[in-house]
């Protein structure tokens, strides 16, 4: 049995209780917060990490998270692990829906494996379960802060040490096999 995932940075909204979906909900991860999804994302820091959500409610009872989300993270260049500052901003667009469980959802990747492009289009594009009419935004806007940022981290003119290759590189000094027995069969046909 898996433990149950407890986010580091919560902010539970209440559906049921939305005011004004004019008003706009402003969310800002404290130092803690901050420094426990740096662990968890593997970076050096997160300096700041805030959202500005406007969520409206449908009478489906479908309910819409969206608006701006801005960080100042610092991650380990991917060449020399020096901190590389980085400002990250997007916008957070979430469609939940009371009218899907969680159990409709794939719970691991192996699930994914047999799904046709059709099938993975569609979950991609299928909303969010809405369960007991709450909604974490900061695991929210946590996730979309996981997915906008630079997956591979560079300092300004870093490069890769010149002993490290290429795959064309280490493939180019490779000996062809195929080559090798064409020089062994005119060997052997000299010898005849």
């Amino acid at each position: 049995m898996s433990k149950k995932f407890t986010p580091e940075f919560s902010r539970i909204v209440k559906t049921d209780e939305q005011v004004n979906p004019k008003e706009k909900l402003k969310i800002e991860a404290n130092e803690k917060e901050r420094a426990a999804l740096a662990k968890r994302f593997e970076l050096v820091s997160i300096d700041s990490l805030n959202a500005e959500l406007t969520i409206k409610v449908a009478s489906n009872g479908e309910v819409t998270v969206r608006g701006p989300m801005s960080a100042q993270i610092t991650q380990s260049c991917v060449t020399t692990l020096e901190p590389v500052p980085e400002t990250v901003e997007d916008t957070v667009e979430v469609l939940f829906s009371p009218h899907v469980s969680e159990d409709d959802l794939p719970s691991n990747p192996d699930d994914l494996e047999n799904l046709s492009e059709e099938e993975l289009m569609a979950l991609l594009n299928q909303p969010e379960p809405l369960v007991d009419d709450k909604i974490d935004v900061g695991e929210v806007v946590a996730q979309f802060l996981a997915v906008a940022m630079d997956p591979y981290p560079r300092k300004d003119g870093a490069e890769l040490p010149k002993s490290v290759k290429t795959e064309e590189e280490a493939q180019e000094e490779r000996p062809n096999p195929f080559a090798q027995l064409a020089g062994l069969k005119e060997q052997l046909e000299k010898k005849k």
